[in-house]
């Protein structure tokens, strides 16, 4: 897709109603790479954990954290991954088992550039479409941590996490039909995953 179709793309979705959904943010990973607690480093003086919540919060009424690997409740409602050490799909699937919505929206933790739009975009796709999911694309890459789920996905989830087939693409593959929405800035998806990483990520704001 070239900047002009993403245009019409994103103009078009403007103009259609997205499907209802709760919305999660996914802070369950170890953060061994970092040295320290990716949800609670300062971001332009905002912590992560509150930087999401409130991108989740411009498309989704209720939102949550998912899967936290400590204890971030002052920042919000937390779901705690029930099967800890089995990385993203055990986040999803706990919270999926605590939703009321038939939708979830999920944005990772250590995506921060990702705009409210874009997860508009993929909630527009999930009302067009008779699927499980749908997952952001972007450069030929799928982005199955910022996606939206059917709770009808959640007992081909269940057994995936039981059977140790942790990876989060494989295993919504085997719950069923899943979509795609183009995305054409690679930026908005880039994971602070290193000390390095959220340095650069810093430099951004103090120009």
């Amino acid at each position: 897709m070239n900047s002009t179709q993403e245009r019409d793309e994103f103009l078009h979705a403007n103009d259609k109603q997205p499907v209802k959904a709760a919305g999660f943010l996914l802070c369950g990973g170890r953060s061994s790479r970092m040295g320290r607690d990716k949800a609670l480093l300062l971001l332009d003086g905002e912590p992560l954990v509150e930087r999401g919540l409130r991108t989740l919060r411009e498309v989704c009424a209720e939102v949550a954290i998912a899967g936290a690997a400590q204890d971030l409740s002052h920042f919000g409602r937390v779901i705690p991954d029930e099967t800890p050490g089995c990385g993203p799909l055990g986040g999803i699937v706990a919270a999926l088992e605590r939703s009321s919505s038939e939708w979830n929206l999920f944005l990772p933790v250590d995506t921060p550039f990702v705009p409210a739009s874009a997860l508009r975009r993929i909630l527009v796709k999930t009302a067009e479409v008779p699927s499980i999911g749908v997952m952001a694309r972007v450069a030929g890459q799928l982005q199955p941590l910022c996606a939206a789920y059917s709770r009808r996905a959640l007992p081909v989830l269940r057994e995936e996490l039981a059977a140790g087939r942790w990876k989060v693409i494989e295993a919504i593959s085997a719950a069923g039909l899943y979509e795609l929405v183009d995305f054409e800035d690679a930026s908005w998806f880039r994971n602070l995953n290193t000390a390095e990483e959220f340095a650069e990520a810093e430099k951004e704001f103090q120009h």
